[in-house]
């Protein structure tokens, strides 16, 4: 029998005196009844109306009609309409609890690899596929010696007055422009996404019109105030730019290679971010004060031709000249890769005069090494051969 109607109808059949006793009797039947089923589940109790967290509420509505009928306030109508109201106030608050424990269940069911709830969610997770970190990515090195000079002398300027940003800063041999990032998890793939390079070569041809790609490059800017980059200025270029970019999205897609969030490409030459730096945060550095560039926000740093596309790896040990690892390239126009420019060959010149010294310097080691010391300590093999005179020459002989 329901809770709430056994004790509406024993409150309220018998008279004012009897009831004051029967409702001591019923308090006691309750506190017996909760103490007798504490494992009662709650759907057992939502069958009753009663709920754990509303036991208390017919205890106050026994104590209420106990003062009242000392008192000889409380009638029969007064006590129907509190029963009633705990009956219904308990049966709404047990159909939340219903509806939170079920809930409950369907998380923990799909969290543990049960069963789906449904068709519909079923789908959804086959779509979702985890998103793997960036490990390759395809560039457009930066090969201009003017723009790589305007870039370190923007840097410098910034760690005159901020030094703790040394570790945030982007080093002048690996400045690129990224077309697109994505994960390549084996070298099956890594060899794919070589090959997709390999076949746009006649589409981009066609996309250039036998003309070089020139990108010219002004003011230094920032996003969120977390990465400092120097813009690319508008013209037609960032439209040919964006169709180069879009094309190679297009390839790899095709062929499972590409992975990101889809956001909209926006071509610009990093210079310093503070992700390289994570420690930064702990000293209190989170956000780069624009007023540390505020001089190159209009400066025009110089011209870069798009001479090729590289595929390099973030990971993988860089090269000798400080660029990224790159696994293929592929030659646009303007200067090939053979044809070295002035300030390549200044490096290459420098690069050779360097070996030169340290391959003269440890011949010289060597021999100090074998004669026994230094070059004016005199050994006894210089002290003979300088005595060889033709008197000295003779005494020997004999």
């Amino acid at each position: 029998m329901h809770l709430g109607r056994l004790l509406f109808g024993l409150l309220s059949t018998h008279p004012r005196t009897a009831r004051q006793n029967l409702a001591i009797d019923v308090r006691s039947i309750w506190i017996s009844y909760r103490h007798a089923r504490p494992q009662l589940n709650i759907n057992k109790m939502a069958s009753v109306g009663i709920s754990r967290d509303d036991e208390h509420s017919a205890d106050d509505i026994i104590n209420n009609n106990n003062e009242k009928e000392v008192e000889g306030d409380a009638g029969p109508e007064d006590i129907r309409g509190q029963v009633n109201t705990v009956v219904t106030d308990t049966g709404a608050h047990s159909k939340k609890i219903l509806k939170r424990e079920s809930r409950k269940k369907k998380r923990k069911r799909a969290g543990s690899g049960g069963r789906v709830d449904s068709e519909e969610d079923a789908e959804t997770r086959k779509k979702k596929k985890p998103i793997q970190r960036p490990n390759y990515f395809i560039s457009i090195p930066i090969t201009s010696s003017q723009i790589s000079s305007a870039v370190s002398m923007v840097q410098e300027a910034m760690l005159e007055q901020e030094p703790r940003l040394a570790k945030a800063m982007i080093p002048v041999p690996t400045l690129h422009i990224t077309l697109l990032v994505t994960h390549l998890a084996n070298q099956e793939q890594v060899d794919m996404a070589a090959a997709v390079l390999a076949q746009v070569e006649a589409s981009l041809a066609e996309l250039l019109a036998g003309a070089d790609l020139v990108l010219p490059f002004s003011g230094v800017t920032h996003f969120r105030n977390e990465v400092v980059f120097v813009g690319l200025t508008p013209g037609l270029h960032r439209h040919t730019l964006q169709s180069l970019a879009d094309l190679l999205r297009g390839r790899f897609e095709e062929l499972g290679l590409l992975q990101g969030d889809g956001r909209g490409f926006e071509p610009h030459l990093t210079i310093m971010k503070l992700s390289k730096a994570p420690k930064l945060r702990s000293q209190g550095i989170k956000r780069v004060d624009p007023a540390l560039y505020s001089n190159y926000t209009s400066r025009f740093f110089g011209n870069q031709t798009v001479e090729r596309l590289d595929l390099c790896s973030m990971l993988k040990k860089k090269q000798e000249d400080g660029y990224y690892h790159t696994e293929t390239s592929l030659q646009l126009g303007g200067r090939r890769r053979s044809e070295p420019d002035e300030a390549e060959l200044l490096r290459i010149s420098k690069r050779l005069v360097e070996d030169a010294v340290n391959r003269a310097l440890q011949q010289y080691k060597q021999e100090t090494l074998q004669n026994g010391g230094g070059p004016n300590v005199p050994t006894e093999d210089t002290a003979t051969k300088k005595d060889m005179t033709p008197d000295a020459a003779t005494d020997a002989r004999k």
